[in-house]
């Protein structure tokens, strides 16, 4: 009985977890050389982060107390005993003010800092002239934006405020506080973080400099093999019933993605004892965390790696997982090194990779993101397969009325559609099943590297025989027609890989 998706990813899990733990193997890089990496654990704070209080808005900084005047008193609470005074607030509109309506603010300007300036006092009854980033003068504690008062600019020695922006402006309006996204000590980065770009910014809002080191998980040492009789590598003679190795490329920039520490490739021939001696020699002298091998493990009379680990093996396990491209599937044990065998057609190694190992990576390893998976309503019909889950390959093509994304399919269901496969920018998984998926049906979908970029702008996704004279990529075959290809493909139940 095949297995389903969850129950291999399961199992894959379990098999890198005999030889690996979490937190296993954590490293320190510089933070310069850490892009991309994991944190291995909390990175603290080591100082407030906004270092002090500031303005959110160029505006003007005032005290919230000095808005709240009543139009019986005419004046602001403190007029005439504190600094400042001489706060008006009228029933009618502020003289030249242009403001309709009572209750209005009148405020001296007092002063203008700008970011980068240190602390001053605030004068209260004033309004002291800030620009974002500004430091909030002692005593002020609120910000009114420069548009929303009269007039709506800075060269001027007084402005209103519009009686209901006093009545609404509340303590804190408008400014950052001091260690409003991270007090100093706090966890600024906790472990598990990726540091892509804009944890890089944190770091360097923090005072990180480019030397500074940071701990990181390793990713696992990889040993990738491809090859077969037929296969050779680019730029060899292309003979008669050969083809070029796209499996070993693939694997070697998918495993690096994913947090692979380092990856060594190895093309093998159809020869099992052959393949055995050159894997135990070279995991022998690599000493890899792990194998991951494609093709040679369906039902065929040369599937070598199959052949070679059931035989030479421990613990292996060659089957079926309900699931079209990459059915046939395995796994074992080799020298007490784990081995993950998906299938050789290029679109099912990589499909299996982005699905299945990618999950156990994430979850052993902790070097890459597991899939996440999301929503997308589907622009044409589609045929599901009766038994098996298919991973088709789609483009978002924007959204629709009620907001949910559209996916358009890629090329075909069959698992050699290489090119098209590279114009994808996700999976989408369409559950077995009899009934055709009409047009608008939500499918799940998971996000993959690649796509085509349209120039300019979104647009359609380029599929074959469209419109190549658009300012955008060109389709790699646009003689080919997308519809009956697919079409042709989805009958084809026999297409295991």
């Amino acid at each position: 009985m095949a297995r389903s998706i969850e129950s291999h990813q399961r199992a894959l899990r379990a098999l890198l977890a005999r030889t690996h733990g979490p937190g296993d193997d954590a490293v320190a890089l510089p933070l310069a050389q850490a892009a991309g990496r994991v944190l291995a654990e909390d990175l603290l704070a080591p100082l407030d982060l906004p270092p002090h209080t500031n303005s959110q808005m160029d505006g003007f900084a005032v005290r919230v107390a000095d808005l709240a005047a009543t139009p019986e008193s005419g004046t602001a609470p403190g007029d005439g005993t504190e600094p400042g005074a001489g706060t008006a607030r009228g029933n009618g509109t502020a003289a030249g003010s242009g403001i309709e309506g009572g209750g209005s603010v009148t405020l001296p300007v007092h002063g203008t800092r700008a970011a980068g300036a240190g602390p001053v006092h605030h004068e209260p009854g004033t309004a002291t002239a800030v620009m974002t980033g500004a430091v909030i003068p002692e005593g002020a504690d609120a910000v009114l934006p420069v548009e929303r008062v009269d007039p709506p600019r800075f060269d001027t020695p007084t402005i209103t405020v519009p009686a209901g922006l006093a009545d609404t402006t509340a303590e804190g309006t408008f400014v950052r506080p001091v260690g409003s996204d991270v007090a100093r000590g706090a966890v600024a980065l906790p472990a598990g973080t990726r540091l892509g770009v804009a944890a890089i910014g944190a770091c360097a809002a923090l005072g990180l400099v480019a030397d500074a080191t940071v701990l990181v998980r390793r990713g696992p040492r990889v040993l990738a093999l491809s090859g077969g009789d037929e296969v050779v590598p680019a730029g060899a003679e292309l003979k008669p019933g050969t083809l070029y190795d796209a499996n070993g490329p693939l694997l070697d920039a998918w495993l690096r993605e994913a947090g692979a520490e380092d990856v060594a490739c190895l093309r093998v021939s159809d020869d099992p004892a052959l393949f055995v001696e050159r894997l135990e020699e070279a995991v022998r002298s690599l000493r890899p965390d792990l194998v991951v091998t494609s093709g040679g493990i369906s039902a065929g009379a040369f599937e070598v790696v199959r052949q070679g680990l059931e035989a030479h093996g421990e613990d292996a396990w060659f089957g079926h997982v309900a699931v079209q491209p990459g059915g046939p599937q395995g796994h074992a044990v080799f020298r007490g090194t784990p081995v993950v065998c998906v299938p050789g057609n290029p679109v099912s190694t990589w499909v299996s990779c982005e699905v299945l190992l990618r999950d156990a990576l994430a979850a052993v390893w902790g070097c890459c993101e597991a899939p996440r998976w999301g929503t997308a309503v589907l622009t044409e019909e589609v045929q599901p397969l009766p038994a098996r889950t298919q991973l088709r390959r789609g483009r978002v093509t924007g959204h629709d009325d009620a907001g949910s994304a559209r996916v358009a399919l890629v090329g075909g269901a069959s698992s050699h559609l290489l090119t098209a496969a590279a114009r994808a920018d996700v999976l989408v998984r369409i559950p077995h099943g009899e009934a055709p998926l009409p047009a608008g049906a939500a499918v799940a979908v998971l996000p993959v590297a690649g796509g085509v970029l349209a120039l300019g702008g979104a647009g359609e996704p380029c599929e074959p025989g469209g419109d190549t004279t658009r300012p955008r990529a060109r389709c790699a075959s646009p003689g080919l027609d997308h519809d009956t290809t697919r079409r042709a493909d989805e009958k084809d139940e026999g297409d295991d890989e």
